[in-house]
């Protein structure tokens, strides 16, 4: 990831999905390396929680 022309972190991240009877489960793995302090663990995390729940919220409302 960059801020402008810095790099401030690197990652490499994972995606399971398997069935679970008429449901579908998601399992994320993150692995990163944040740079020079301009990113964090908590901010990664928050931002792809933000992304995750925006993504439940799609699929219950049928995607519209």
């Amino acid at each position: 990831m960059f801020a402008d022309e810095s790099r401030i972190s690197v990652s490499v991240a994972t995606v399971l999905f398997s069935g679970h009877d008429a449901t579908s489960q998601l399992v994320l793995t993150e692995q990163g390396v944040f740079l020079d302090g301009h990113d964090t663990v908590a901010q990664r995390e928050a931002g792809t929680r933000s992304l995750l729940d925006s993504l439940a919220a799609s699929l219950k409302s049928g995607g519209s």
